[in-house]
């Protein structure tokens, strides 16, 4: 069921805006910047969250990168939908990943890179470990 939202008029604005050459209304794009930024958000670093946030509408790409780089490698991440490989990519930058774990009900368990797995909650969108009962260990 649908329910209403408010929005900054500005952002009303923004999005009447870019619908008109979208063909879409405004909450249609409303929505598609929400399915989008849900689906990259959980690609990014937190503090890569932060920065986006803080640029705003633009966002600066380094000059050393150029654009096209920027949009293959976005393609990349569209055209493959398989989550293993996905998972494999955040793995090899060093990246956690999370997930649950029934050892741990209730839990978020974030796991690095190097295998090491540590229980926790999401306290304002940051990892917190789950202090005396955060048995690491490695699978």
């Amino acid at each position: 069921m649908a329910s209403p939202v408010k929005v900054s008029d500005r952002l009303l604005a923004l999005a009447r805006q870019e619908a008109q050459g979208t063909h879409r209304s405004a909450t249609a794009q409303i929505e598609h910047w929400a399915t989008l930024g849900r689906a990259v958000e959980v690609l990014v670093a937190y503090r890569d969250v932060l920065a986006l946030k803080r640029a705003g509408q633009t966002l600066p790409i380094p000059t050393v990168i150029r654009r096209e780089e920027v949009h293959d490698l976005l393609a990349q991440l569209v055209d493959n939908l398989d989550r293993e490989s996905v998972k494999a990519r955040i793995h090899a930058a060093g990246t956690p990943l999370y997930t649950t774990d029934p050892d741990h009900p209730g839990m978020i368990v974030e796991i690095q890179a190097d295998g090491t797995r540590t229980p926790g909650e999401l306290q304002g969108r940051r990892f917190v470990p789950a202090g005396n009962r955060s048995a690491t260990r490695r699978k």
